[in-house]
C-alpha cells in the first residue's frame, strides 16, 4: 500500500474508532433483558479495567487503528456513595498526524445503577461534540445540552422511561443480567438515550458458541446479534456480532461489525479484576 492509498484509507479508519466506541457501549447491553431496573449483585466490581484493542479491515489488510478503555470506581458524589465510569477511545499516535481521534464518555451513577449525571466529548480531526445529561429520576425527564461543530449549544428536557440508561450505565447493567432463561432465537432490549434520542436496541440471542483469541485461547462464549436502525453514527442495515464471556463477570470477549465503510473487530487485550 502507498502512502497516498493508506492515507485515504485512515482517513476513513479513524472516525471509526468513536463508531467502535458506541458500537462497545450498545452492544455491551446484549444481555439486557425487557424488565424493570437491573438489581445487584452486579458482576463487576470497583477498580475494575478492561482494554480493547481495535482492527479495522480495508481490503485485504487489518490494522490495530486505535484502543478502547473502561474503567469502574467507587466515589462520592453530593455526599453520597456512588459509580463513577469511564470510558476512552483514542487512535494510536503513528496515526494521530492522518486523523486524531480523542474520545471519553463518563458517568455517575447512584449505587443502584440509576444514571445521575453523563458526559461524552468526542474529538475525531477537527469535528467535535459534547454533551452533559442532567437525569432527573423522580421527574422522568433528562436534562440535555449538546453541542457540535456543525450545531451550535442547544438544551432540551427529554422525557423517559423508568431506567432509561445512558450507554455506558447500560454496559455494567447488562453484565449483572441472567442469560440462563434465554433461547437461541430470543430478542430482548434496554432502553437507551444517545444523541438526544431515546430507543429501545433489538437484540438477538444466538446461544453458546467457542472463540479462540489472539493467544489461541479458547474461551466458552454467549453469542448476539443485531442490525442497527440508522442514527447520527450509525446508518440502516450495519450489522454487530458479539462474543461474551460464559461465566459470572460476562466480558465481552470479541465483538465484530461490518459498517459501510468496511469491516471491525474489537479484541479484549487486557483486563484487571476489580474488588
Amino acid at each position: 500500500m502507498n502512502l497516498i492509498s493508506f492515507g485515504r484509507c485512515s482517513h476513513k479508519l479513524m472516525p471509526v474508532i468513536n463508531k467502535i466506541i458506541l458500537l462497545i457501549l450498545l452492544f455491551l447491553t446484549f444481555c439486557a433483558a425487557a424488565q424493570e431496573c437491573i438489581t445487584s449483585p452486579f458482576a463487576f466490581k470497583q477498580g475494575e479495567r478492561i482494554q480493547y484493542e481495535v482492527s479495522y479491515n480495508w481490503g485485504l489488510i487489518w490494522i490495530d487503528a486505535g484502543e478502547v478503555v473502561f474503567t469502574a470506581s467507587r466515589i462520592t458524589h453530593n455526599n453520597k456513595p456512588s459509580f463513577h465510569f469511564v470510558s476512552t477511545g483514542k487512535s494510536h499516535r503513528h496515526y494521530d498526524w492522518l486523523f486524531k481521534v480523542r474520545d471519553t464518555f463518563e458517568v455517575i451513577t447512584s449505587t443502584d445503577l440509576r444514571p445521575i449525571f453523563y458526559k461524552r466529548h468526542t474529538l475525531e480531526g477537527g469535528f467535535r461534540i459534547h454533551n452533559l445529561y442532567d437525569f432527573n429520576e423522580a421527574e422522568r425527564t433528562v436534562f440535555a445540552r449538546m453541542e457540535e461543530t456543525r450545531r451550535p449549544y442547544h438544551e432540551k428536557i427529554i422525557p423517559v422511561e423508568t431506567c432509561t440508561y445512558d450507554v455506558l450505565t447500560a454496559t455494567y447493567a447488562a453484565r449483572s443480567m441472567d442469560f440462563r432463561h434465554m433461547q437461541p432465537g430470543d430478542t430482548t432490549g434496554l432502553s437507551i438515550i444517545l444523541d438526544g434520542r431515546v430507543f429501545t436496541l433489538p437484540i438477538v440471542y444466538l446461544g453458546k458458541d467457542i472463540i479462540t483469541d489472539r493467544n489461541n485461547k479458547r474461551h466458552q462464549t454467549i453469542k448476539f446479534t443485531a442490525v442497527l436502525e440508522k442514527g447520527s453514527m450509525f446508518r440502516s442495515g450495519e450489522a454487530v456480532t458479539v462474543w461474551v464471556s460464559d461465566d459470572a463477570k460476562k466480558i465481552p470477549l470479541l465483538i465484530e461489525a461490518k459498517i459501510t465503510v468496511g469491516s471491525i473487530k474489537v479484541h479484549l487485550k487486557n483486563f484487571r479484576m476489580g474488588q
